[in-house]
């Protein structure tokens, strides 16, 4: 006979695995959500222990912590190496030469990069240009 188990009853249906899926996530959103909770609460009881002191010590811790903070910050920029940056300068465009030494003059680019053109729209200005007369 076959090894493989034919039970119907012992295979999961189509819909209990969907509800298996549906469960685990519902029970993590719970979870992040209770979780959320908590901190809100913990954060509250902070901030009404921070509002009981008195102001004189109240203003002298946060000039701390953010004196602290701020010291963390800068001292980062030291103690952290500097990442380095390997790139090569861009050229300029320029006039260039030709192999029998005739200069060509190639078309002045600005130095922001714009975006390509398609084949039409050089073909049509390279049109539009030659139709220009030279002014001497």
């Amino acid at each position: 006979m076959n090894s493989k188990n034919t039970n119907p009853a012992s295979q999961p249906k189509a819909g209990q695995e969907s509800e298996n899926q549906s469960d685990k996530s519902a029970k993590s959103l719970v979870a992040r959500i209770s979780e959320t909770i908590r901190f809100q609460e913990w954060i509250d009881r902070l901030d009404k222990k921070d509002q009981k002191l008195e102001p004189a010590k109240r203003k002298k811790k946060w000039m701390l912590i953010l004196g602290t903070t701020f010291f963390l910050y800068l001292s980062s920029f030291f103690v952290f190496p500097k990442p380095a940056i390997t790139h090569e300068p861009i050229q300029p465009v320029s006039e260039g030469t030709n192999a029998d030494g005739t200069k060509t003059l190639k078309r002045k680019k600005s130095l922001s990069f714009e975006m390509p053109v398609d084949s039409f729209e050089n073909a049509l200005k390279q049109e539009i240009h030659e139709k220009l007369p030279e002014k001497k």
